[in-house]
C-alpha cells in the first residue's frame, strides 16, 4: 500500500525527503534551530488505526531505504513488539537502530556516549526489575549502583565484549590457580595494577572528560548543571541511576517518572553524540554526513501500553528538543497523540495544519518563530481524511541520497598518500632562492556564453507586429514601447466594456490598473527602456491569455506609467498621487481601481519614502532592482525582487579575495594572463545615496574581515571636482600595492568621469580591475564604456545568465524569444536583467489578483491583493527560481534569488560566476570556482 492520497501529499513527500536531505549541510550544524516535530493523524477505530498508522510508516520507511540497504540513517524503535509493554525506552530501541546498517561507504555512525549510557541503564534496569530468589533488597541495590561497584560492574561487561582494548588488558591478568602457586601469585601480583586496575581509572577518567569537562561536549555536567564534577563520573551518575533505580521499585506514578527521567538521560546521551557526528565541507567521514537522522515515531492511543512508551519518549524528547545535535534529528510521528500528558513546565506548541502543503511550507521554509531560540518546540500536526486511505495510494519515490563510491577509510588513506606524494614532489621541484610571484592562477576572466535563443517567438494572441519594440536609438525606442503599453491598456478597457452588461460574472471580464514607478528616460534611457519591455511583455502575454480565458478568472492588467524624474525625485509625490488614486478607486472595481505598484530600478531615500507611503496606506508594491537592504523596512506591503545588497556585497567580496582577478603584469605589454588576488580593496561610494553608502560599507566591512584593514573607503559627494582627487588617491594606493581592486559602489552616470580622471594621472596605462554593481549593467551594454581602455578589468553584477545559457529556465528561454521577436536577435540590450525583472515583478502582482478573483470574483482590491501576495508565492521566473515564503517577514527578497557576475568586453558580456535559484525544477547553484568557493545564502 502507498502512502495516503490526501490533498498535496506528493507535496509532503517531496518537503520530507528535503528535510531529510537538505541542500545545505549547514542547517544540522548545532547552532541550527531543529526541524519542527511532524505529526500525521490517522483516525479510525483501534483496530483499523494501527493498519493506518503501519501504512504510513511503512511508506514513509519506503524512502529512506533501498533493496539492498538503507539511504540514511532511521530509526522506527516500535518495529518489533515491545517485551514490556508500557514500560519500554524507545531511546534505546532509536539509538540502537540508528546504528544498524549504515548507509553504504558513509562509515558506521559511532555512538559512544549513548552505548556508554545505555549500558549504565540497562545495568540498573535489570537490577532494580528482578524479583527472583536472587533479588537484591534496597540497601543492596543502592550498595551495587555506588561509584566504584558501578564502575566495576560496567568496565566487566565491556571487557566481556570481544571488541575492544579492555577485553584484551583482561587476558593479561592470570588466573588465581596454577601449577606453581608461587609464581601464579607473583605475576598477579605484578599485573593487577597494571592490567586491572589503571584500565579501570583511565576508564573512569576519559569517560569523566567525555561528560563532565570537556567544555563543548560536557553534556551531563550543563544538563545537571553541577559546579564542581566530582573526579569520578560514576560519583556524578550514580546518585541518579540510584533514585531512579530504587523508584522503579515504588508505586505506578514512582515507576513512571523513573523511567521519564532515564529515557530523558538516553535522549540527551544520543544527542550529544548526533552533535560530535555533525557534518563538515572537509573530511572522508564528516563530508558523508549530509543527511538528517530519522526516527519514525508510531503513536497509538494513550490508554495503549504502547502509547505511554511513545508519550514518554516525546516528553523526553520535548526537554533536549534544542540541546546540541537536535538540528541533525528529525522526529516524524503517525497516531493519535491528543491524549499524551505532559510534564509540568514542559509545552508543545501545536499547529494544525488545514492541508499537507501547509507543513511542507512550513518545513522548508519555517517562519521566524519556529526557528526563535526561545521559542517553545513546535509539532506540525495534520489528520488525514478517511477518504485518503483509501485506494492504493501513491507510490513513494526514494530519497536520493549522497552515493560514494569508496568508504571514508579508503578516501582517507588516498588523501595521506597524495599529500605524501604532493609533499615529496614539492621537495624536488622547487629549489630556493627565486622570490615568488604570488601568482594565483589563470585570469578568472569568464567565458562568453553562445549567444542563442532559438528561433525568434511571437507571443500567442498578440497582434503587435515582428519588431515593433526595435529602434537603435534609446529615446525613440522608449516612445515606442510606452505606445505599445497604452495599446494593450486600451485592448482591456474595451474587454471591459463589451462584457460589462453580461449577467453572469463568468461572462465579464475584470480589469484593474497597476501603476509603474520608473526612472527618468531623461537620464539614460535604456534603464527605464529596459524595464518598459519587460512590462509590456508580461502584459501583452498575460492579458492575452486572460482574454482567451472562458472562466473570465484572470484578471487584466492596464498599466499607468510615471516618471519619478531625475534620481527620483518626484516618486514620493507620485506615492502620495497613487494612494488618493487608491482610495478614490477603491470602490469602482473597475480599470480605474488601481491594485498595486511595480517599479523603484534604484534604491535611494526618496524610493525608499515613497514605498513607506504606499505600504502605510496598503498598497502592494513590488520593485524590480532595488536591492538595499534598507529598503525592506519599508513595511510589509513593499515586496523586493532583487537580491540583497548583502548577498551582492558578500560575492562581491570572494571575488575579489580569492578569485584571480589582479592582472600581474602592470601595464598592457606585461600581461601575462597570469592574476592575483586582491589584498587591499578601495570603496568609492556616495554617503547620501541608500545604495551606494549601505553596500559599500557592506563590502569594506566583509573585506577587513577577510583582510583586517584592507579596505579603505573614499567617498564622493557627486561633485564633478572630486572624481580627480579620488583618481589620485587609488593611483596612491595602486603604487603603494599593486594587488589593490576599486570597489565602485556610486552611481553609473560618474563612473565614466573617474576613468577618465584616473588616466590623467601618473598611473595613466597601468591596469587596474573595478568591480561595480548591477548599476552599471544596462550602460555597460550600451557601450558607455567600450572605448580604448586597454588598462580596464571591470567587473560587475547582474540579475540574469547571459541569453542562451544552458542552466536558464524554460521560462528566461521564452522571455529571450520573445524578446527577440519583438525588439530583435541581436538587441544591444537583450543580456540586461531590469527587463526581465520587471517582466518577473508584473507576474507576481498578476498572479496575485488572478488568485483574489478566484476566491471572490471581481473583489479585487489592493487588501485582496496583499492576502495572496503573502501565501507561498513559487514561481518559474525569467530571471529565476521566485520563490517567496509564506508571510514573507521583513519583506524579503526571493529565497536564494538568482545573481550573476559578469566582466566586461568588447562584445557581449563574459560569464564569470552565478549563484543561487535558476529554475524551480533544478538545484540551487550553492558553490562558484569551480565547486570551491560556497555561494552566499539568504539569511534563515
Amino acid at each position: 500500500m502507498g502512502f495516503p492520497n490526501d490533498e498535496g501529499a506528493t507535496e509532503f513527500l517531496r518537503a520530507f525527503r528535503a528535510s531529510v536531505y537538505p541542500q545545505r549541510w549547514r542547517e544540522m550544524r548545532a547552532a541550527s534551530p531543529p526541524l519542527p516535530m511532524v505529526v500525521l493523524g490517522t483516525g479510525g477505530d483501534a483496530a483499523q488505526a494501527r493498519q493506518r498508522r503501519r501504512r504510513v510508516l511503512d511508506a514513509l520507511e519506503r524512502a529512506l531505504a533501498s533493496n539492498d540497504g538503507r539511504l540514511v540513517c532511521y530509526a522506527r524503535p516500535q518495529h518489533t513488539p515491545a517485551d514490556r509493554p508500557g514500560e519500554e525506552l524507545l531511546a534505546l530501541r532509536a539509538g540502537r537502530e540508528l546504528c544498524l546498517q549504515p548507509p553504504r561507504h558513509t562509515g558506521r555512525l559511532r555512538l559512544r556516549d549513548f552505548h556508554f549510557v545505555a549500558r549504565m541503564v540497562q545495568h540498573a534496569l535489570r537490577l532494580a526489575r528482578d524479583t527472583g530468589p536472587d533479588a537484591l533488597t534496597a540497601a543492596q541495590l543502592s550498595d551495587r549502583l555506588q561509584a566504584i561497584e558501578l564502575r566495576n560492574d560496567l568496565y566487566e561487561q565491556r571487557a566481556a565484549e570481544p571488541d575492544g582494548l579492555p577485553h584484551h588488558l583482561a587476558k593479561l591478568v592470570p588466573a588465581p590457580d596454577g601449577g606453581n602457586v608461587l609464581l601464579a601469585y607473583v605475576s598477579r601480583l605484578l599485573s593487577q595494577p597494571l592490567f586491572h586496575s589503571l584500565p579501570r581509572k583511565l576508564w573512569d577518567r576519559r569517560w569523566g572528560r567525555r561528560l563532565l569537562r570537556s567544555r563543548r561536549y560536557g553534556w551531563y555536567r550543563s544538563w545537571m548543571r553541577l559546579a564542581h564534577p566530582a573526579s569520578s563520573v560514576f560519583d556524578q551518575v550514580s546518585d541518579m541511576i540510584v533514585a531512579q533505580s530504587l523508584a522503579l521499585r515504588g508505586s505506578d506514578h514512582e515507576r513512571e517518572n523513573a523511567l521519564l527521567e532515564l529515557e530523558k538521560l538516553l535522549v540527551r546521551a544520543l544527542l550529544s553524540d548526533l552533535d560530535r557526528a555533525h557534518p563538515a565541507r572537509f573530511g572522508p567521514w564528516k563530508r558523508r554526513r549530509r543527511t538528517r537522522r530519522v526516527v519514525l515515531l508510531d503513536m497509538p492511543p494513550h490508554a495503549e501500553p504502547e502509547g505511554r512508551d511513545a508519550a514518554r519518549f516525546l516528553q523526553a524528547y520535548r526537554e533536549a528538543y534544542r540541546a546540541r545535535g537536535s538540528a541533525s534529528l528529525f522526529v516524524v510521528g503517525v497516531g493519535d497523540p491528543q491524549e499524551y500528558p505532559e510534564v509540568p513546565g514542559q509545552e508543545w506548541r501545536w499547529e494544525l495544519a488545514d492541508s499537507l502543503p501547509v507543513i511542507s511550507q512550513q518545513l522548508t521554509d519555517p517562519p521566524p518563530e519556529h526557528t526563535a531560540v526561545e521559542a517553545v518546540p513546535w509539532v506540525l500536526d495534520r489528520r488525514f481524511d478517511d477518504a485518503a486511505f483509501q485506494g492504493e495510494g501513491l507510490p513513494v519515490s526514494r530519497l536520493q541520497a549522497p552515493k560514494h563510491r569508496v568508504g571514508p577509510r579508503t578516501e582517507a588513506t588516498a588523501l595521506v598518500v597524495a599529500a605524501i606524494v604532493a609533499a615529496i614532489t614539492s621537495l624536488l621541484i622547487i629549489r630556493p632562492g627565486g622570490p615568488g610571484s604570488g601568482v594565483t592562477a589563470h585570469c578568472l576572466d569568464g567565458a562568453r556564453v553562445a549567444h542563442s535563443t532559438g528561433a525568434s517567438q511571437p507571443l500567442t494572441g498578440v497582434a503587435a507586429a515582428r519588431d515593433v519594440l526595435s529602434d537603435d536609438d534609446p529615446a525613440a525606442a522608449y516612445r515606442k514601447v510606452v505606445e505599445q503599453i497604452r495599446a494593450n491598456n486600451e485592448l482591456a478597457e474595451k474587454d471591459e466594456r463589451d462584457t460589462r452588461k453580461k449577467r453572469r460574472p463568468e461572462d465579464r471580464y475584470v480589469v484593474r490598473e497597476v501603476v509603474y514607478i520608473g526612472p527618468s528616460p531623461a537620464e539614460g534611457s535604456y534603464k527605464a527602456l529596459a524595464e518598459l519591455r519587460g512590462v509590456w511583455l508580461a502584459q501583452a502575454r498575460l492579458n492575452s491569455e486572460a482574454h482567451r480565458d472562458d472562466s473570465r478568472s484572470r484578471v487584466q492588467l492596464r498599466v499607468d506609467i510615471k516618471d519619478a524624474g531625475k534620481h527620483f525625485e518626484r516618486a514620493e509625490r507620485i506615492a502620495d498621487d497613487v494612494v488618493d488614486r487608491v482610495e478614490k478607486t477603491r470602490d469602482y472595481q473597475d480599470h480605474r481601481t488601481v491594485v498595486g505598484v511595480i517599479g523603484f530600478a534604484e534604491s535611494r531615500r526618496e524610493t525608499k519614502a515613497a514605498a513607506r507611503i504606499l505600504s502605510d496606506h496598503q498598497v502592494p508594491t513590488i520593485s524590480t532592482t532595488a536591492s538595499a537592504d534598507a529598503m525592506q523596512t519599508a513595511g510589509p506591503y513593499y515586496r523586493p525582487m532583487a537580491p540583497s545588497d548583502n548577498r551582492e556585497s558578500e560575492l562581491a567580496v570572494q571575488l575579489a579575495h580569492k578569485g584571480a582577478v589582479i592582472a600581474e603584469g602592470d601595464t598592457e605589454q606585461d600581461l601575462t594572463g597570469s592574476c592575483e588576488t586582491a589584498a587591499r580593496a578601495v570603496v568609492v561610494s556616495t554617503p547620501d545615496d541608500l545604495y551606494s553608502n549601505e553596500i559599500g560599507r557592506e563590502f569594506a566591512t566583509k573585506f577587513n574581515k577577510e583582510e583586517p584593514g584592507g579596505a579603505k573607503r573614499l567617498l564622493y559627494s557627486g561633485e564633478s571636482g572630486e572624481l580627480l582627487e579620488i583618481g589620485r588617491q587609488i593611483c596612491a594606493y595602486r603604487e603603494e600595492n599593486r594587488r589593490t581592486v576599486v570597489y565602485w559602489s556610486s552611481r553609473v552616470n560618474s563612473f565614466r568621469s573617474f576613468l577618465d580622471s584616473y588616466a590623467n594621472t601618473k598611473c595613466a596605462g597601468r591596469t587596474l580591475t573595478v568591480i561595480a554593481g548591477n548599476d552599471i549593467t544596462n550602460a555597460e551594454l550600451n557601450g558607455d564604456f567600450k572605448y580604448n581602455v586597454p588598462w580596464l578589468r571591470l567587473y560587475h553584477t547582474a540579475h540574469v545568465l547571459p541569453v542562451g545559457h544552458e542552466l536558464a529556465s524554460s521560462e528566461a528561454r521564452r522571455y529571450a524569444a520573445n524578446y527577440a521577436y519583438y525588439a530583435g536577435a541581436k538587441d544591444k540590450w537583450r543580456n540586461d536583467g531590469h527587463g526581465p525583472m520587471a517582466f518577473d515583478a508584473f507576474r507576481v502582482l498578476s498572479l496575485a489578483a488572478d488568485d483574489a478573483n478566484g476566491s471572490n470574483r471581481e473583489d479585487v482590491t489592493p487588501s485582496a491583493v496583499k492576502s495572496k501576495l503573502d501565501s507561498p508565492i513559487a514561481l518559474e521566473g525569467a530571471s529565476g527560481a521566485i520563490r517567496y515564503p509564506q508571510s514573507n517577514p521583513g519583506s524579503r527578497p526571493p529565497r536564494e534569488k538568482a545573481i550573476v557576475i559578469e566582466r566586461a568586453t568588447a562584445g557581449d558580456p563574459s560569464l564569470v560566476l552565478y549563484c543561487g535559484a535558476f529554475g524551480l525544477n533544478e538545484k540551487t547553484v550553492t558553490t562558484w570556482n569551480p565547486g570551491q568557493e560556497p555561494c552566499p545564502a539568504d539569511a534563515s
